[in-house]
């Protein structure tokens, strides 16, 4: 028997209503399980950690036992001590670092006792620690800030100024995933006075990280000059440093400092003495706690004498008798 055409038009109908709905059933299936499946966003705590490299702040998802504050603090700086899983990462609180207490304020301000091998950890390591215990303690309700001390002693800056209490936003965390540390110091340079053969003690406020070591900064601040700096009269200052010197590299070993700069360094400037030339990197140098010494190269390469009349093969100290005093 034919099969009529209403008959087929409806039959075709059928099926497309059919398919249409198993598509609809797909999708919300589909969507279902995404629902289903999603990760809620982690609002747990973390412990902080150097990375094995010791570049950057890295971080583990912890859920603690504790619940009480003070049983908080003492759980995390067990966990601060303890190997991470993660082998890129390396615990803050090395093996021989001992927390030997801990004491609140009423504004729960954290002072941290540390034995005297945290002192011995130094430049971005310290640093890195810091930011690791600080940060990871700072999750803690009730911890409004931390503060370091070391044999009993208060932790300090390059300059042997106290740091303070600390908080989380003390670390700034760069686009990279890294974590630094932002300090504040006061740098001593020394410049030039407008005759040329003796040096001014300028103080420079500076902000910067744990990356670049603070002879860098106070050398390449050298070299620009002291026209940047605020508050700087530059008809009773001058530039030491000859035109185009550049810093080829820099390094503290033994209290020594050693510089080398490109040949610039060897075109004196016009008016200004080749004495308070090197005093005025020696003397700025010298301000940092960790420095007692300058020894200069050019190219890598040592140079005997400087404009020909200065012994530039031997390490320099302080020379305070060229300084203005004030």
């Amino acid at each position: 028997m034919p099969i009529s055409t209403d008959t087929t038009s409806k039959n075709i109908h059928l099926l497309r209503l059919g398919f249409c709905a198993c598509v609809l059933f797909l999708v919300l299936l589909f969507c279902g399980g995404c629902s289903f499946h999603k990760e809620k966003e982690y609002t747990g705590y973390y412990v902080f950690c150097p990375d094995a490299n010791e570049t950057k702040v890295g971080f583990e998802k912890y859920t603690p036992e504790s619940r009480k504050r003070d049983d908080l603090v003492n759980e995390f700086l067990t966990r601060l001590q303890s190997e991470p899983k993660d082998l890129g990462l390396r615990k803050a609180l090395p093996d021989d670092v001992t927390v030997d207490d801990f004491i609140f304020e009423d504004s729960g301000q954290l002072s941290l006792y540390l034995s005297s091998g945290y002192g011995k950890i130094k430049g971005v390591s310290e640093i890195l620690r810091r930011a690791a215990i600080v940060k990871t303690l700072c999750q803690i309700h009730g911890v409004s800030s931390v503060q370091f001390y070391v044999a009993g002693q208060p932790l300090t800056d390059s300059n042997l100024d106290a740091v303070g209490y600390m908080t989380a936003d003390s670390f700034i965390d760069n686009t990279g995933g890294e974590t630094t540390y932002k300090q504040n110091a006061t740098l001593n340079m020394y410049f030039s006075d407008k005759t040329g053969s003796h040096l001014v003690k300028v103080p420079v406020d500076i902000t910067y990280d744990a990356t670049i070591p603070l002879e860098q900064l106070a050398v390449e601040q050298l070299i620009r000059g002291p026209y940047s700096i605020d508050g700087v009269d530059p008809d009773e200052i001058k530039a030491t440093i000859p035109e185009k010197t550049e810093l080829n590299k820099i390094s503290v070993k033994e209290n020594t400092c050693y510089v080398d700069f490109s040949e610039e360094f060897l075109k004196k400037r016009t008016n200004i003495s080749a004495e308070t030339t090197i005093y005025s990197v020696v003397d700025t140098l010298a301000e940092l706690s960790n420095i007692n010494k300058v020894q200069f190269s050019i190219n890598g390469e040592q140079v005997l004498l400087y404009n020909d009349t200065i012994d530039f093969g031997s390490a320099f100290e302080r020379n305070l008798d060229i300084v203005d005093q004030e």
